[in-house]
């Protein structure tokens, strides 16, 4: 028996047989360059038709980034030019790829990171098909779904293969954010990545239990691991079972307490993923998809065609739509934005849009002419003042008296909410709730400025804690002054959806989470489990305590 320990890709507990995967290329160049990037984008295109049928517009568009990639000249001109001098065309491929990753990986922040990813990865594929690459890979007998082991998937890798023989994936390299994470997590399959030495410690045929909730694998159980494990593994099996039946019912603790539980969206398809399960509305529809896939802004038109197609579907339930978040990690080259020495402190969210008021305009008209029969909540990114809000406020109003000039049908209520995901939006919560109708507090950004921590640099990830004292005690603060001033709080960020937290949060008083739609299941069923009573002598000792630590031990041990 053989224990391995990682990180927890995607959720799920499963015990299947283990097939490694491999790539094996020959020695030499078969293939001219121009031929491998053809070959590689037929692959692209195919894929990213399946994934569009199968997942929605978010995933596929994994695959549009790719097709980017291999078209652009500008990436490969330095290579042509290079084996046209005499340059190995291999190494002039990883030459050249390496360098412009390394550049863009440079920029900082979780976007730019992955970026530089694909172009690497974009790199070894044109590599692989210029040898005549070959996947060593045999589906194993019956119909039993199987966990597919590897160094390293690629988007690519994961999706060749028949979801509903993948039981589970595991992989050596890799991180929580990675495009592959993000497609087992669409898929709702458990996936466990950053396995040192994996392939070293399995062979396809292997029996293997691996836990995306711990990311934790056993490799050939032994007769202990196999009793300890078997009555989780039924457990799993009811719990999905439970979800079923818990689709079509309303949200509620086990005392009988009435919680909202809405979505979290980045594109209309991604509705596809909720279709049969009941829940409130759309508590985070991220609007950035129509700024980043273009050359240009999104005219009018365009962005109301895509909010109307999410409303109408929703409706009578509400959607909150967020404004442009640019900035940060989320460029718009169309904006000409200058290079900023530290862009997450920089010029984004709201302070982007209220810079550039045609841009900001545009959106705000559309939003408000595809909710013209339905009541909409209007969220801001990144506040930091009432004076943000009251321009906003300003604007709206204007656009609305402008609409109704020339007899536009538009919404006549807006509900204006601000994310608190700044310390001064915290801090200022009161002050915040006298202009506002709702929070929505943002944990990600949040915590990575309260502790000073970069969320995508591992170098920190130590630091980057939600646990810690301070965060726990800001997120205490918001909630309880929200339900003073008699204002809906909801979490949208990742600790919505992280259920060793989903206690701890319901006892601070939280009566609304907004997470990723196929998480909708797991939480319904989580604060099913959860007494209200208990929930709130758990927040009473944790909110006291100054031990990260002990926090952090409590909350793995919450049932």
């Amino acid at each position: 028996m053989t224990e391995l320990k990682g990180i927890a890709g995607a959720p799920g507990l499963v015990m299947y047989q283990a097939v490694v995967y491999q790539k094996s290329t020959g020695e030499n160049v078969t293939v001219s360059l121009n031929e491998a990037r053809q070959i590689c984008l037929k692959k692209v295109d195919k894929l990213y038709d399946k994934t569009l049928k199968e997942l929605g517009q978010q995933q596929a568009d994994i695959f549009s980034a790719y097709k980017m990639l291999l078209e652009d000249e500008m990436l490969f001109m330095p290579v042509q030019e290079a084996i046209n001098a005499g340059a190995d065309p291999v190494q002039a491929v990883l030459d050249t790829t390496s360098q412009m990753s390394s550049i863009i990986g440079s920029k900082g922040g979780e976007y730019m990171r992955q970026r530089a990813e694909d172009i690497k990865y974009i790199g070894q594929m044109v590599i692989a098909a210029m040898r005549g690459e070959q996947s060593e890979f045999e589906f194993p007998d019956g119909e039993e779904a199987f966990i597919l082991a590897a160094e390293e998937l690629t988007p690519v890798d994961t999706m060749q293969f028949d979801p509903k023989k993948l039981g589970g994936l595991m992989t050596e390299l890799g991180g929580a954010t990675s495009h592959t994470v993000l497609l087992a997590k669409s898929l709702g399959i458990p996936a466990v990545v950053g396995l040192k030495n994996l392939t070293g410690s399995l062979k396809s045929g292997d029996r293997v239990i691996l836990n995306g909730y711990t990311g934790e694998v056993i490799v050939n159980p032994d007769q202990q691991a196999l009793e300890y494990n078997s009555k989780r593994l039924e457990e799993e099996k009811q719990l999905q079972a439970e979800f079923e039946r818990l689709k079509d019912s309303e949200t509620k603790t086990r005392d009988g307490i009435r919680i909202n539980l809405y979505g979290n969206i980045g594109k209309p398809l991604d509705l596809k993923a909720a279709e049969n399960m009941r829940f409130d509305g759309i508590g985070l529809f991220r609007t950035e998809f129509l700024y980043s896939a273009e050359s240009e802004a999104p005219s009018v038109d365009q962005q109301l065609s895509a909010y109307q197609k999410v409303i109408d579907q929703i409706a009578p339930n509400t959607v909150t739509i967020r404004t442009l978040d640019a900035g940060g990690d989320k460029e718009l080259p169309y904006l000409n934005m200058p290079k900023e020495e530290n862009p997450f402190l920089g010029n984004r969210g709201i302070r982007l849009c209220l810079r550039n008021k045609e841009l900001f305009t545009q959106q705000l008209k559309a939003i408000l002419r595809a909710a013209a029969n339905h009541e909409i909540k209007l969220m801001l990114p990144m506040v930091t003042s009432v004076q943000e809000i009251e321009k906003t406020r300003d604007l709206l109003n204007e656009i609305k008296q402008d609409l109704k000039s020339q007899n536009v049908p538009c919404c006549e209520h807006v509900k204006l909410g601000v994310m608190i995901e700044t310390p001064a939006s915290a801090i200022m919560a009161e002050h915040l709730a006298k202009h506002c109708d709702f929070f929505s507090i943002g944990t990600n950004d949040l915590t990575q400025y309260i502790m000073s921590a970069d969320r995508g640099n591992a170098q920190v990830q130590e630091e980057y804690n939600p646990s810690h004292p301070a965060v726990i005690r800001m997120l205490a603060h918001v909630i309880q002054t929200g339900e003073k001033a008699g204002i809906e709080v909801s979490v949208c960020g990742d600790l919505a959806a992280d259920l060793k937290f989903t206690k701890l949060l319901l006892g601070m008083g939280l009566k609304s989470f907004s997470v990723p739609l196929p998480m909708l299941g797991r939480m319904k069923y989580k604060i099913g489990s959860i007494d209200s009573a208990d929930a709130k002598r758990l927040a009473e000792t944790i909110v006291s305590m100054e031990d990260e630590r002990k926090i952090s031990q409590i909350l793995e041990e919450v049932d």
